[in-house]
């Protein structure tokens, strides 16, 4: 089959929480002192991404790979569908996966100096509550964890692979026979298949390989198994970051995984892809360029340096059991290039915000600027 021309774009990680719930005091001051991405910002942040995303009139997919809430919390559910479905109404076609923050595990808001328990979401009822964006549409279903394809145009499908079970990072492998069905049957019918699931199968950075949760479990091997069988193109969420990486099996085979900055944390990531009829596919990034939010005088931009800059730093010196020491520290040079090197690694490359990537070959080129 001929592949029609396919322009789409991708958001992930849009950890939206319902304000009302519960979003200041001291509790909620100490956890967002933590944490890379946005809290009580998020609507903010999220209302002006899907404006712009409502304003191109050229592009009218979006794909979302997962954590569509902050913890599960029913009342963000319900608020973020009502966000979607706006969305929708805009002529846009969304399908998504949800992610590991998105069950209940752990629901709570914050009054004062506690956490306070609100009513979460089980993980079984997720893909019922999301039913219009993906599954409705999808071509098959997989019925135990309620995986999906949908076909997104003429010759091109995307699998959907909803894997959080009892944790987001296990492998898939109870699954991996349909999966290998689907990806047969996109072949015999000439279409081009690719794939989206919340944590990456490849690790973003080397040094992530130390981290439990990077990737999901036995991702190596999964990969190999997905290139072999003519998957060459994987689209993560789930770190926070942006890279492109690449492996390739000996049968000369091989897949990317793509992943994406969380939209509501540094870089706050914007792709916009296009596949072509020769499929080769084109990704550039964009980014939310303003948010109606008191940022203290900071561009939109230099907001979301300074919140993760203030996170990385927090994390490095509250292991300094020295206070004295730990201030004197965080006023230095050095403090300040290793925090620069953390947030260079989440950010990403040139590479991995602007590429083209031949996914016939596996050539991978970088779009000028």
């Amino acid at each position: 089959m001929i592949l029609e021309p396919l322009r789409f774009y991708l958001i992930t990680d849009l950890h939206y929480f319902e304000n009302s719930l519960g979003a200041e005091g001291e509790a909620y001051e100490a956890r967002s002192l933590t944490d890379q991405k946005c809290i009580a910002e998020t609507g903010a942040i999220i209302d002006s991404a899907f404006a712009q995303l409502a304003a191109d009139t050229q592009v009218n997919n979006i794909l979302i790979a997962g954590d569509m809430t902050f913890n599960g919390e029913a009342e963000s559910h319900r608020a973020m569908i009502k966000k979607l479905d706006a969305l929708q109404a805009a002529g846009k076609r969304i399908y998504m996966i949800t992610g590991n923050h998105d069950g209940d595990h752990e629901a709570y808001a914050f009054s004062g100096a506690n956490r306070i328990d609100v009513e979460g979401t089980a993980r079984e009822e997720l893909p019922n509550l999301y039913y219009e964006y993906g599954w409705k549409d999808a071509i098959a279903v997989e019925s135990r964890r309620r995986c999906y394809v949908a076909q997104l145009g003429d010759g091109v499908r995307l699998l959907g692979i909803y894997h959080n079970l009892d944790d987001d990072n296990s492998g898939f492998e109870d699954i991996m026979d349909w999966i290998l069905a689907q990806v047969a049957d996109a072949q015999r019918c000439g279409d081009l298949i690719f794939g989206m699931a919340h944590v990456p199968i490849l690790p973003g950075a080397p040094v992530l390989t130390r981290v439990g949760d990077a990737t999901i479990q036995g991702g190596k091997g999964i990969a190999r198994r997905l290139a072999d069988a003519g998957l060459a193109l994987m689209f993560t969420g789930h770190m926070h970051m942006q890279s492109i990486n690449k492996l390739a099996t000996k049968r000369g085979k091989f897949l990317f995984d793509i992943c994406t900055g969380s939209l509501v944390g540094g870089p706050c990531a914007i792709r916009n892809i296009s596949i072509d009829e020769n499929r080769v596919m084109r990704l550039t990034t964009g980014t939310v360029a303003d948010f109606d939010w008191d940022r203290r005088g900071m561009t939109a931009e230099e907001y979301f340096v300074w919140r993760f800059d203030r996170k990385i730093g927090h994390e490095i010196l509250s292991k300094i059991k020295n206070k004295q020491l730990a201030c004197f520290l965080g006023k230095g040079k050095l403090f300040r290039f290793v925090v620069e090197r953390v947030r260079n690694i989440f950010y990403g490359k040139e590479l991995d915000s602007r590429a083209a990537i031949d996914l016939r070959t596996g050539a991978v080129t970088q779009l000028p600027t």
